[in-house]
């Protein structure tokens, strides 16, 4: 205790005696020694209290904050997930249609061997079907678009090259059709004279010049039945082994163009999340186009022996 501390107990106990001077110096002591370190970790508590009391309220603030968040990333994922189950429910309409389309453009390549068939009915019904092919390059995905596209340029130059190959056999099919009117009208008057001539029997005419002018008739008919007869027999040969040679090339195309067909679907597939095993299809796809290789095979074995 220094001199400047005893002074004022000395002074107090001159002036109130014993009693209050113990009393001073006891009081001294609780201010000089407990007082303060009372006050400092008052103080700290009083700081801790606060400090808790702040950082619940920033600790209430980020947990309802981060609510928000969960709650806004909730709600997009679920905006997304929806999108994206409508994007699907979209491709999967225009796929189906797609592969309708395709379909009917495969059959086509095998229709043009029908020369019966006019061109105009051929093509009518896949050229009214593009528009849904030409929807997967706005849906579709690179691998989709690249596979179709690759699709529809082969059965473009596959449909060209049919039409031109078919040109020549559907004109002499039509050169046939008129000979074989031809001939059929050269039956048709050979039975009017001999109509004719039966009912000059009946009738007992003996007009010689009348029934040779009859019979020279009857005779340029058959001259000209056997023309055609010929003819056609000529035409027809030509036009079976032309026709056959064709319909071998039709064939062919058709299953070009079908082997061009798995890559769409496997691309298809995938977008779409239908899972299968590329290798497994192809195996199962390339089984069934050798199965109708061969069985159009056996046909063109079996032609020339009909």
């Amino acid at each position: 205790m220094t001199i400047e501390e005893i002074e004022p107990l000395l002074n107090l106990l001159f002036r109130y005696g014993f009693e209050a001077a113990v009393a001073g110096v006891v009081v001294f002591f609780l201010i000089r020694h407990f007082l303060p370190g009372y006050l400092t970790q008052k103080g700290k508590n009083l700081a801790t209290q606060e400090d808790i009391e702040s950082i619940t309220v920033k600790v209430e603030a980020v947990k309802s904050g981060y609510a928000e968040v969960l709650e806004e990333i909730k709600s997009n994922n679920q905006i997304k997930i929806a999108a994206i189950e409508r994007e699907k429910s979209i491709k999967k309409e225009v796929y189906m249609e797609a592969a309708e389309a395709l379909t009917k453009a495969q059959n086509m390549i095998a229709n043009f061997t029908n020369l019966n068939a006019s061109e105009e009915t051929i093509t009518a019904e896949f050229s009214s079907e593009t528009g849904k092919i030409a929807r997967v390059q706005i849906v579709g995905s690179g691998e989709t678009v690249k596979a179709v596209t690759t699709i529809m340029s082969s059965i473009g130059a596959a449909t060209l090259s049919l039409m031109l190959g078919r040109s020549p056999l559907m004109q002499r099919k039509n050169l046939i059709e008129i000979k074989e009117k031809q001939r059929d009208k050269s039956h048709a008057e050979v039975e009017r004279y001999i109509s004719i001539m039966k009912n000059l029997n009946l009738q007992g005419n003996t007009d010689k010049g009348l029934w040779n002018t009859i019979n020279r008739s009857i005779d340029y008919e058959n001259g000209q039945i056997d023309n055609y007869s010929k003819e056609l027999e000529s035409l027809w040969e030509i036009q079976n082994r032309e026709h056959l040679e064709y319909a071998q090339k039709g064939m062919n195309t058709f299953f070009e163009v079908s082997a061009l067909l798995p890559d769409a679907v496997l691309a298809v597939r995938k977008e779409l999340d239908l899972e299968i095993s590329p290798s497994e299809y192809l195996e199962i796809y390339n089984k069934n186009l050798e199965v109708g290789k061969k069985v159009f095979s056996q046909f063109l074995q079996q032609v020339p022996n009909a």
